[in-house]
């Protein structure tokens, strides 16, 4: 419809989403938050009054989400580097010419689509709005359901996905060059990846001036 009005010169495009969606994979997953389960062993469905929010971990299926730019005037390529959802609005600031206000975390990705070969991000974060066990959040829907498990957080770096959790045994490390489907959690073979990867949380966790009440429990890695 562009291309048919005459406005492909003049006009950018940018299509990208909010978040994947589960189709079974990884056990079984559906969706992009697990409830919990009934008496009987079934999941509650979601809109089920009383119904509290399990484990929802966020592997690829979730976060590694699709973002084409059409720029006039700019040749079409691949980016194989970091980038995230919250670059998205500078970049528009950007291509406006409108300055880019100094609180925003996201970075403008216009000098990127011209030139690929510059560096992304170090590390990105996936996550849900932070919140602990038995608070009552608002996510996916308009219900009110109180956390029954801690949220998971997800830190992408170079090859490497963590799936962060304040719970003793469960966070999960995958090498998604040679594991690209998350099956093979590696966290104990490699903690000080993990250690890492966390260590880069803390530091977006301070950055973005996390309240402490939310911070501290996420200030140690268990393993």
């Amino acid at each position: 419809a562009v291309e048919n009005m005459g406005l492909t010169e003049q006009t950018a495009i940018i299509f990208t989403t909010d978040h994947g969606f589960y189709f079974g994979e990884h056990g079984g997953l559906f969706g992009k938050m697990t409830s919990d389960k009934r008496p009987d062993g079934t999941l509650r469905p979601y809109g089920e009054p009383g119904s509290k929010w399990a484990h929802s971990p966020l592997y690829e299926e979730l976060v590694h989400i699709p973002l084409l730019i059409h720029v006039p005037g700019v040749k079409p390529d691949t980016y194989g580097q970091l980038t995230s959802v919250v670059d998205v609005m500078p970049t528009v600031l950007d291509m406006l010419g409108i300055d880019i206000p100094s609180f925003v975390d996201g970075r403008s990705l216009l000098p990127t689509l011209r030139d690929t070969s510059l560096p992304g991000r170090e590390f990105v974060v996936s996550t849900m709005p932070f919140a602990n066990p038995g608070d009552s959040v608002h996510v996916v829907d308009s219900f009110l359901r109180v956390l029954e498990a801690p949220l998971v957080t997800t830190v992408t770096a170079a090859d490497w996905s963590f799936l962060y959790s304040t719970k003793d045994g469960v966070s999960e490390l995958y090498n998604l060059t040679s594991d690209p489907l998350q099956q093979q959690n590696v966290i104990a073979d490699k903690p000080e990846v993990a250690q890492e990867l966390h260590r880069y949380l803390v530091r977006f966790m301070r950055e973005t001036g996390l309240p402490d009440l939310l911070l501290r429990p996420r200030l140690e890695l268990r393993l």
